[in-house]
């Protein structure tokens, strides 16, 4: 879609080759920073929701 390469991304990133593969792989338990990188490089916003939470303002 992008056009990148594993190899691409890698150089990108500054991450390993190798984690860049296991990633994709669904075989990595990558970090908050190995994410950051990635979605950095192709333009993406990481978006964290807890589900099922509800906070009510203290009044």
């Amino acid at each position: 879609m992008l056009g990148l390469t594993q190899q691409d991304l890698s150089d990108y990133t500054g991450l390993s080759l190798r984690i860049i593969k296991s990633i994709e792989a669904d075989k990595g338990n990558p970090s908050m920073s190995t994410l950051e990188k990635i979605a950095d490089v192709l333009g993406l916003e990481i978006v964290i929701k807890v589900k099922g939470t509800s906070i009510d303002p203290i009044i």
